[in-house]
């Protein structure tokens, strides 16, 4: 197995520091600001190796090292314990989030022409849909809309279970605009090509800011007149109607299939009375909003377990991360000596005092962007 050209393999002196507490350091924002700040090149940046040679590292002696990988693996565990029981949790909401969908079908009903319940009937998806519409293509830039400029949606507004107005691309300038692909609260819109995972995925609009477009990969369903627009955006996102949807993609690559307009109609679904529609609908969108609220609460959790992370490694790497009490550095441990015009940065105040120091030197870091651990672990 070689290194490809895009990987270096640094190699450490053992007798000055450890492999593993590299690694840890090499992931603290002191570190990670140095290097963005060093990488160069446009949308794919690089490293280049002198670059990588003057990240500036706080190198404590080498039995200091080993007590803060000490305190660090047990901290770690019981934050990885927690990540685990997150992804759980994050697996239970996409459960929960499926059967919220399925709620929407009639009864042990998961394959065409099944028996159904008094007032039900087999139709097919066209029956209930007055006309699809589709957007068109538009040149744009690759940020997001901003103020009053118009914004195209990206395939992932319709792929995360709701609809999610900030993925979005701004509308070049001068671009001609059509506003009947503004995209408007209550639409059901569904992505018509993707990857086979997603291709399919239908969300209802529950509230969009202005000047919000339709893409050339987005249809909007636009419901008959007694047809129950929620009951419908159940439907379409239940496993049954996702798998007609899977079988009648076609696509020129894997990774890419879209489902024709004709290719919806033809979809056989079981047609629910009007007022079960509204009992349905009420009922399965309550049960997706719960969800979702949910599976925000999870993702919150999760960005500040990976800030916690990073608050211990960046306390761990600058001295503050400290264990209990009477335990510290050996009294025998001796600063490493630096050359001159290292870039390792040694507080040589430990080597005279015998004790470590309130915190390593900082590397001109600003205070602001600090991250206090102990306040996001009690939060957490």
């Amino acid at each position: 197995m070689a290194l490809p050209s895009s990987m270096m393999r640094v190699q450490v002196r053992p007798e000055i520091l450890h492999p593993e507490y590299l690694g840890h350091l090499w992931q603290s924002s002191q570190v990670r600001e140095q290097i963005v700040a060093a990488a160069g090149g446009g949308r794919m940046r690089s490293l280049a190796m002198r670059a990588l040679q003057e990240v500036r590292l706080p190198l404590p002696p080498l039995a200091e090292q080993h007590r803060i990988l000490d305190l660090l693996r047990e901290r770690l565990w019981r934050l990885d314990r927690g990540g685990e029981a997150l992804c759980r949790a994050a697996a239970g909401v996409t459960l929960l989030q499926d059967a919220a969908h399925d709620d929407a079908l009639a009864p042990c009903c998961d394959a065409p022409f099944e028996s159904l319940p008094p007032g039900w009937s087999w139709g097919k998806l066209g029956d209930v849909i007055k006309r699809i519409e589709a957007g068109r293509s538009l040149e744009y830039n690759r940020r997001p809309a901003r103020g009053e400029e118009w914004g195209v949606i990206k395939t992932s507004a319709m792929t995360r279970g709701a609809f999610c107005e900030t993925e979005n691309k701004a509308v070049r300038a001068g671009a001609r605009i059509d506003e009947e692909y503004e995209i408007r609260a209550g639409d059901i819109l569904l992505c018509r090509a993707n990857s086979p995972a997603h291709v399919g995925a239908t969300v209802q609009v529950a509230a969009c800011r202005p000047r919000l477009l339709l893409s050339d990969k987005s249809l909007r369903l636009v419901p008959e007149q007694n047809i129950d627009g929620r009951w419908l955006a159940q439907l379409l996102a239940t496993s049954y109607v996702r798998t007609q949807i899977s079988q009648r993609s076609r696509g020129a690559v894997a990774s890419m299939q879209h489902i024709s307009q004709a290719g919806l109609r033809d979809i056989p679904i079981p047609i629910a009375p009007p007022s079960e529609q509204v009992r349905l609908g009420q009922r399965a969108t309550a049960w997706t909003l719960g969800a979702q609220r949910l599976d925000q609460q999870v993702q919150k959790a999760q960005e500040k377990s990976e800030l916690l992370r990073r608050a211990l490694t960046d306390a761990a790497c600058t001295g503050r991360l400290v264990g209990p009490a009477g335990v510290g550095t050996p009294q025998h441990e001796s600063p490493l000596a630096v050359q001159p015009g290292s870039s390792l940065c040694v507080d040589d105040s430990i080597g005279r005092s015998g004790h470590r120091p309130a915190t390593w030197p900082a590397l001109d870091r600003d205070p602001k962007t600090t991250i206090v651990a102990v306040q996001l672990e009690l939060e957490i």
